[in-house]
């Protein structure tokens, strides 16, 4: 805890105390920046892992994640995106081959969210494999996508380092 005291009788210490307030006001937002960084640090990582590190299943290029940070109002903002055509592929899962039986979902959120395998592409995904013409007409045999659910995961992994990365940043102990 810092404690600034002021001798009333002397206005040196209240300009004094008012320059360590300011300085500490900065150490402080100097030290939620670093936090807000690292929790977006612990989530890139999970989703670079179960992006690039899927198994058998092919992710659909390009998906790429990235973080986009705001400051307004003091309040320091992370959000972690993945952008691309399949992004919701790669989160959801597509076809039975990888994800369970078609109506059901692997991914905690999917069929709240009505993401349900085979409900996507006049069902094709409640079968074991179907096939698609690409842009060049060409014939692709598809399984589907297995889900990697890399922000779900991502989350996850947030919230279950929050308390310690908060306790590092801050300096907290005892509790």
């Amino acid at each position: 805890m810092t404690k600034i005291t002021i001798d009333a009788l002397n206005p040196d210490s209240y300009k004094k105390a008012a320059s360590r307030v300011r300085k500490l006001q900065q150490t402080y937002a100097n030290k939620n920046r670093q936090f807000v960084k690292e929790l977006t640090n612990a989530g890139i990582k999970v989703i670079y892992m179960n992006l690039f590190g899927a198994g058998d299943s092919e992710i659909p290029e390009p998906n790429t994640p990235h973080v986009v940070m705001g400051h307004r109002e003091g309040v320091m903002t992370a959000t972690l995106r993945l952008s691309g055509e399949d992004v919701m592929f790669v989160e959801f899962g597509a076809g039975v081959h990888y994800n369970g039986p078609a109506g059901g979902s692997p991914h905690p959120l999917g069929v709240k969210l009505g993401y349900t395998i085979g409900s996507y592409g006049q069902g094709q995904g409640a079968k074991e494999y179907w096939f698609y013409e690409d842009e060049d007409g060409t014939t692709q045999l598809s399984q589907g996508t297995e889900a990697t659910m890399p922000l779900w995961k991502a989350d996850q992994a947030i919230r279950q380092k929050f308390v310690n990365i908060a306790k590092s940043v801050f300096s907290i102990t005892g509790v």
